[in-house]
């Protein structure tokens, strides 16, 4: 049996685990993510794998983090400028240099997509584009049996889609993006504009006012379902896959939103898009971890491209 470390980079923590080659977590560690900023993020990743060690023999380390990465240099080419010190870190050199372990590395967004794809709702498929929903916004496009990554790192990245013209400012830089209308952040952010008032900072403190029937909650929920729909169909359309996975925290909410998501998707698609089914993650918040678990399992092909 081989363990691996795997990592997983959220926008409020990071998790480590040593994962066995069959996909099951042993043992599972979570770190506040208190600052945006690369030193801190390469010294817990190195925390993380040191503390998993004193454990278990571990064989290789997977590592899904933020930012639109070199795969197989294994840097960071890009990030919103909330991260300090961390376009062009060079996590892969480090973190081999460190352990003398295999590290390979990927976007936290494909690696949940590559986990449920594994072992998770999109088991067996071969085709699958995965919006992933939390702090933030990502993707991932899984087409014929491998993850592709893009001349830049950039495939699948829908949270920068721009949905609404000249709308909310996104930390990219751009107006009207995805991100800043169906994450998690944006749920408080857009109550808060509508209640001024309102002190909640986060989506848990959102969906308790949903739960107490906050008109304003209620509202924001809606506009959230056509825009989450609105974007499916420009998915469907664009990369006509098996189905399209909605997965990340955020989907952990989904007996709030996911039967309107149904019907919303149903009555903005068309002929080709209501052939591709919605479908819900099953692994949660551990669907990254197993996919950082099994591109420290798999094999490389080039061009930054995963293939098992």
């Amino acid at each position: 049996m081989s363990i691996a470390a795997a990592i997983d980079t959220g926008g409020t923590k990071i998790v480590g685990a040593a994962v066995d080659d069959s996909g099951k977590i042993l043992k599972e560690i979570r770190v506040p993510n208190t600052e945006r900023d690369g030193g801190f993020i390469l010294r817990t990743y190195m925390d993380l794998v040191k503390t998993l060690q004193e454990e278990y023999s571990i064989t290789a380390i997977g590592i899904g983090a933020g930012g639109r990465l070199d795969e197989e240099k294994g840097t960071v080419l890009y990030a919103v400028d909330i991260y300090r010190n961390y376009i062009g870190l060079e996590i892969k050199a480090r973190m081999e240099e460190a352990f003398g372990l295999p590290v390979r590395i990927t976007n936290d967004c494909r690696a949940a997509v590559l986990g449920e794809q594994w072992l998770g709702a999109a088991k067996g498929c071969r085709n699958i584009f995965g919006i992933i929903l939390g702090t933030g916004v990502g993707g991932g496009y899984y087409s014929d049996g491998r993850m592709i990554g893009g001349v830049r790192g950039g495939t699948g990245e829908i949270g920068h889609a721009i949905l609404h013209r000249g709308g909310r400012k996104c930390l990219c830089g751009q107006q009207g993006c995805v991100e800043q209308y169906i994450s998690g952040t944006a749920l408080w952010s857009i109550y808060r504009e509508r209640c001024p008032e309102s002190q909640i900072t986060s989506g848990y403190e959102f969906f308790e006012l949903y739960r107490q029937g906050d008109t304003n909650a209620v509202r924001v929920l809606e506009g959230f379902v056509e825009d989450l729909a609105e974007c499916a169909v420009n998915c469907g359309n664009l990369f006509d896959p098996e189905m399209i996975l909605i997965g990340g925290g955020l989907s952990d909410t989904a007996e709030y939103w996911w039967e309107a998501l149904l019907k919303t998707y149903e009555a903005l698609g068309n002929v080709h898009t209501r052939r591709i089914p919605l479908v819900r993650a099953e692994c949660g918040n551990r669907a990254a971890l197993l996919g950082a678990a099994r591109i420290a399992f798999g094999e490389r092909e080039p061009g930054s491209v995963w293939s098992w």
